[in-house]
């Protein structure tokens, strides 16, 4: 009998909300897949349905975006009452989305202060 041994560790992602003056900023580090995307969506859709006025999602430590976590980020987009801001960074997390086209749904930045400073 033989077991799989993965020569990978398994995907972690780490989720913190943090309540801030007119905004929430929900941080995402590691990896959004299928695996990892449910711990997501327990952390983001709440925070999306308590926000009154503006969601920052912040995906600039993220190491690797699925599909499974760009339909998390629609979720939230389609929950929140008030604006969903979600911070891209210039790397590969961006190009996922744009082509999604998931930048019409939730706003794009480079940055989580051009994010927070936009009302």
């Amino acid at each position: 009998m033989s077991t799989f041994q993965p020569n990978e560790p398994v995907a972690h992602v780490d989720v913190h909300v943090e309540h801030l003056p007119g905004a929430t900023l929900v941080r995402v580090a590691g990896e959004l897949d299928h695996l990892t995307a449910p711990a997501f969506e327990a952390v983001a859709l709440p925070a999306a349905r308590a926000c009154p006025q503006r969601l920052v999602i912040d995906l600039t430590e993220v190491s690797f975006l699925a599909s499974a976590g760009i339909a998390v980020v629609l979720a939230a987009g389609a929950e929140a009452p008030g604006k969903v801001h979600v911070v891209v960074g210039s790397g590969f997390t961006r190009r996922p989305l744009e082509i999604t086209g998931a930048g019409e749904v939730v706003r794009l930045w480079t940055t989580r202060e051009e994010a927070l400073a936009e009302g």
